[in-house]
């Protein structure tokens, strides 16, 4: 194996993601990808339609702030584990499209993600994220309890 593609929002189950994914990196030698994407901003459109300019322009920065920080934070867990090649990646847009995006550009061989993120739906046994992509990507898809 020699890329390995992980996804993070920051929650635990991310965090769990993350680290088992830094371990297989770790004992196949693979390139670990580290991802975060910027989904819809969690309020209905009908507000976010009436935001100016301006708010959108800080909120952009704001969540690009946040990205950067669960990134961070992600590849640290990473590197702790002894992981040698780390990249990172934040991109905007629907979540489980832009993971399979991500993965076919890069050729990972592998996608992992955790059970539950911080989505609106985290209550659900399998998140919407995790379950979109086990059934559209085009590469195996490990989902980390």
């Amino acid at each position: 194996m020699r890329h390995i593609l992980v996804a993070t929002d920051g929650s635990e189950g991310a965090d769990r993601a993350v680290d088992y994914a830094a371990h297989v990196a770790k004992v196949t030698g693979a390139s670990l990808l580290i991802v975060n994407v910027i989904g819809g901003y969690g309020l209905p459109s009908t507000i976010v339609s009436q935001f100016t300019h301006a708010q959108h322009a800080w909120l952009d920065e704001l969540l690009a702030s946040m990205s950067a920080q669960m990134l961070t934070k992600a590849r640290e867990r990473a590197r702790v584990q002894g992981v040698a090649t780390i990249q990172l990646e934040s991109r905007a847009g629907d979540v489980a499209q832009a993971i399979i995006d991500i993965a076919r550009e890069k050729e990972a061989e592998l996608v992992v993600v955790g059970k539950r993120g911080t989505g609106r739906i985290a209550g659900l046994l399998l998140g919407s994220v995790s379950q979109k992509l086990v059934s559209l990507s085009p590469v195996p898809v490990t989902v980390v309890p």
